[in-house]
């Protein structure tokens, strides 16, 4: 059972689900982890976050300990991603298949992680990031449809604006569909045919969704130009600075972050201090200014 408490709360032998805001300790920096000493407890008390997700089907419960609680349960969230994957499958599997899909298809996917991006960020994020191979794909489509939406609104777009985006997040990676799960799950280094054929997928993505009628604008651009970079380093096309769209860089952020602190199968998740540190480090690749705003709008969010 996931709960929350304050950060007051806490003690050793406690295992932690996640902090409210991006936590910085550098000792403390896994996303999940078993508190096993009382100074790294202490530590947690006296960092001034509001409060903790812990795991008492891992780690002790706050028997005993004096202040309210508050049990979070993540039943809805799972259904809804449940659901979500359901539909993925389905919208994946016809377009797989040659047969067109329309933009209407997938708003009921978008409604829910809508509301459930209201409801909760932190929970629904941490439910999606645990992936088992097969649902790699999907969960990651998901989870940045998530991110998308809660930064469009975070930027303050409007609400159509954010809609489309989440739209454009849920099927940015089509173009995976055409590459083969041995290569997609694979643990060690790619060959260079291999890393043709993953940086092909923008190319192969765009042209599954242009056969589509009435895909936005915008879907097309961040399923083409998602892996683009600011200095002209990225693919397909080494799009320049000003050519790269503003929901492109967007999306950029929200799908390599999502990544890098998601359980896959063949690595450990980074925290999301973790992740912005390193985008933040990594000169050239994002838009820096909105790359600011994104770390702000997560720590707003109380997104880990």
């Amino acid at each position: 059972m996931l709960k929350r408490i304050e950060a007051r709360q806490v003690r050793n032998g406690m295992f932690v689900e996640a902090i409210e805001g991006v936590w910085q300790d550098p000792l403390l920096s896994k996303r999940r982890f078993l508190l096993r000493r009382e100074v790294d407890a202490l530590k947690l008390r006296k960092s001034g976050i509001e409060g903790v997700i812990i795991n008492t089907s891992r780690g002790l419960d706050i028997d005993g300990l004096p202040g309210g609680n508050i049990e979070i349960d993540t039943k809805a969230a799972r259904e809804t991603i449940q659901k979500s994957v359901q539909v993925l499958e389905s919208v994946f599997g016809r377009l797989q298949h040659g047969d067109g899909i329309s933009f209407d298809q997938v708003a009921p996917v978008i409604s829910s992680v809508s509301k459930s991006m209201d409801d909760n960020p932190t929970i629904f994020l941490s439910v999606t990031r645990l992936k088992s191979k097969d649902e790699v794909t999907f969960l990651h489509s998901l989870s940045v449809s998530a991110l998308m939406i809660l930064f469009g609104r975070h930027l303050g777009l409007d609400e159509t604006t954010v809609q489309t985006l989440g739209t454009a997040g849920l099927l940015h990676d089509v173009g995976k569909l055409e590459i083969p799960l041995e290569i997609l799950n694979k643990e060690g280094r790619l060959d260079e045919d291999e890393i043709k054929m993953i940086r092909d997928h923008p190319e192969k993505g765009h042209a599954i969704l242009s056969r589509q009628e009435g895909m936005p604008e915008i879907v097309l651009d961040v399923c083409l130009n998602h892996h683009e970079r600011i200095d002209g380093k990225g693919y397909p096309r080494r799009l320049s600075e000003t050519q790269v769209s503003f929901h492109a860089r967007l999306a950029a952020i929200c799908d390599v972050y999502d990544a890098m602190t998601s359980v896959r199968p063949y690595k450990a998740p980074w925290s999301a201090s973790q992740a912005l540190k390193w985008m933040l480090g990594n000169e050239g690749q994002f838009d820096r200014r909105l790359l600011k705003k994104f770390a702000l709008c997560l720590s707003v969010a109380a997104v880990t």
